[in-house]
Formats: C-alpha cells, sequence, structure tokens
C-alpha cells in the first residue's frame, strides 16, 4: 500500500510538473504589476481586493504619484479617501493602509517590510496577517511575489485550476490553502499560482472554460469527466 500511495504521489507530481511547464511556455510567469518592494506590493495587493484589475493598478498609480515615500503618509484620511473612492471600498482600505503604516513605523522605526527578509517564512507571516486587513493569502502573495518565499497564495483562479485538475481541494479558496500547496513542489509554486491566474482570466473561465483551445486539457480531470458526458 505504501508503494502505490508513493507511486500515485509521483504520478501526480509529475502531471502538476508537466501542467506547469506548459503553462509556462503559454504564459510566461507573469508578475501580473506586482510591485517589488514588499510594501508596495503590500498596498498593491490590499487595493486589489474585490476590485476590477484596471480600476486598482489606477488607483495604486495615483496613490503612489500622490505619496511616494510611505514614511510621510498622511493621517488625512478624508485626501486618501478620495484617491481610492475610483478603486471601490475606499473607506475601508484608507483605514487598512492608515493602520499597516502605523504599525511598521512602531514596530520597526519606518514604514517597511525589510525586516521580514531576515525572519523565518512563519514568522514573516505570521507579522503580516496581525496587519491591518492582512490575510493569509495576501500574506503569502507579499512572500511570494517579493520575498521569493517557496509558498503558494491558493485564490479563485488557483483553486478552479487545482480542483479541474483533479488535485485534492475543499469548497472554498480559503479552506483549500494547505491542500493545494503541499500538492505542489516548492519550486513549482510560483509558476503555478502567476500561470494560474493567467489562464483562468484567459481560457479556465468560471464558467464556460474554453477547453477546446486549453493546452493543459490531457491533464485536466474536469476535460476527461466534460468529454465523457458527451
Amino acid at each position: 500500500m505504501t508503494i502505490n500511495r508513493t507511486k500515485k504521489e509521483s504520478s501526480e507530481v509529475s502531471r502538476i510538473r508537466s501542467v506547469c511547464r506548459t503553462l509556462k511556455r503559454v504564459y510566461g510567469d507573469p508578475r501580473h504589476g506586482n510591485p517589488k518592494r514588499p510594501l508596495d506590493d503590500l498596498i498593491y495587493i490590499v487595493l486589489s481586493t474585490r476590485t476590477r484589475d484596471a480600476r486598482f493598478r489606477n488607483t495604486f498609480r495615483d496613490l503612489k504619484e500622490s505619496f511616494p515615500n510611505w514614511n510621510i503618509f498622511p493621517k488625512d484620511r478624508a485626501k486618501i479617501a478620495r484617491i481610492l473612492a475610483p478603486g471601490g471600498l475606499g473607506g475601508l482600505k484608507t483605514r487598512q493602509i492608515i493602520g499597516i503604516i502605523a504599525k511598521l513605523r512602531k514596530c520597526f522605526g519606518a514604514a517597511t517590510l525589510s525586516p521580514l527578509k531576515r525572519m523565518t517564512q512563519r514568522d514573516a507571516e505570521r507579522f503580516l496577517t496581525s496587519l491591518p486587513g492582512v490575510g493569509p493569502k495576501i500574506a503569502k502573495c507579499v512572500l511570494m511575489y517579493t520575498l521569493r518565499r517557496e509558498v503558494l497564495p491558493v485564490d479563485i483562479h488557483v483553486h478552479r485550476l487545482a480542483t479541474r485538475l483533479g488535485l485534492r481541494t475543499k469548497k472554498r479558496p480559503d479552506t483549500s490553502q494547505e491542500l493545494i500547496e503541499s500538492a505542489v513542489p516548492p519550486q513549482l509554486r510560483y509558476s503555478f499560482h502567476v500561470n494560474a491566474i493567467a489562464h483562468g482570466r484567459t481560457l479556465c473561465l468560471a464558467s464556460r472554460p474554453k477547453c477546446d483551445r486549453c493546452p493543459i486539457s490531457k491533464w485536466c480531470q474536469y476535460y476527461v469527466d466534460r468529454g465523457s458526458k458527451h
């Protein structure tokens, strides 16, 4: 039984490698506009929450143009909220960003996430999730995109792709985090995440996925099951 389980696990990892290799060839491991500085990236991701892509990108750009230095970020909530308003949830995100910067100043003496580079992955994630508005998915995104940690943030696109491939998942992305992350080898997690987003936005749609154009359909359980019903 142990041998069979090992073979099954090895086969699944091989399939994931093939999927990642193919998606990388198609999409090229895109960063999706994520800034390279950790604090910039954190605020960028906070602004992206429950907001359409083009809007939050423009909002982040406008915020950075108005306040290029987070260390001199004002406490004038009305002014900040006006900048954030076009992206939605301006009031909430204003409170979160002001709270994040205030806590960083208190903990590190400056608005920076650089000290996290010296922390263990667990400590860095614990600190990030202690910040206002930062949950596990946002924390893992910052760790992955800017701190080069081998983690796998599970969003709706990653969850959808993993489920359709036949990996073990639960009903929601947040409850599937550990299952999906543990199934993907650490060195492939960045590629799996960024290309799952690209694939989910172009072909592997939530409704009416374009399976006839999908480059990874031969490894997809959803495609196999769908074909057997026709």
